[in-house]
């Protein structure tokens, strides 16, 4: 007698699935375009370029005026940040990260979404993806300014 013809109807009566279909399904993920056409009009809206502390001060100041960061570049060479702020309905918490590498980015993609999150941008420059996470709910404002912007948002399947 085959024990897993037994054992298997019992796990999944559980709830429990068999490790075959537990495996995650990997995301597909087509990071945001970034228009040059549209470089100036982004240019014009942009900080300083400032350390990671500096900028996490600055958003933390310009929050408490309801301007929330909604896009951000990383320059490799100097390891120095800037961002651009918009004033958008509340914004309930956000998360903006700078990784190496796509199997980290998707990794970083699965966590957040796995938190409720949803990626306003994804954009790869370099050796680095750049990203920002919202609510589903807050997606659509932050989305619109920066289409307009020359900034799409990503795909991810």
């Amino acid at each position: 007698m085959n024990l897993t013809r037994l054992i298997l109807p019992i796990v999944c009566l559980f709830g429990f699935m068999p490790l075959a279909e537990a495996a995650e399904k990997p995301l597909k993920i087509k990071v945001s375009k970034v228009s040059a056409a549209k470089s100036r009009d982004r240019e014009k809206l942009f900080t300083d370029w400032m350390t990671m502390n500096e900028l996490v001060r600055l958003n933390d100041t310009k929050e408490k005026t309801g301007e929330y960061m909604i896009y951000y570049e990383y320059d490799e060479g100097k390891d120095k940040y800037r961002g651009l702020h918009s004033k958008l309905t509340r914004v309930n918490g956000y998360w903006w990260r700078t990784v190496s590498g796509e199997k980290a980015m998707e990794d970083e993609v699965k966590t957040y979404k796995g938190r409720g999150y949803e990626p306003l941008f994804i954009v790869l420059e370099g050796n680095f993806y750049r990203m920002l996470f919202l609510k589903p709910s807050e997606l659509a404002a932050a989305q619109k300014v920066l289409k307009d912007l020359g900034v799409e948002p990503p795909v991810v399947k």
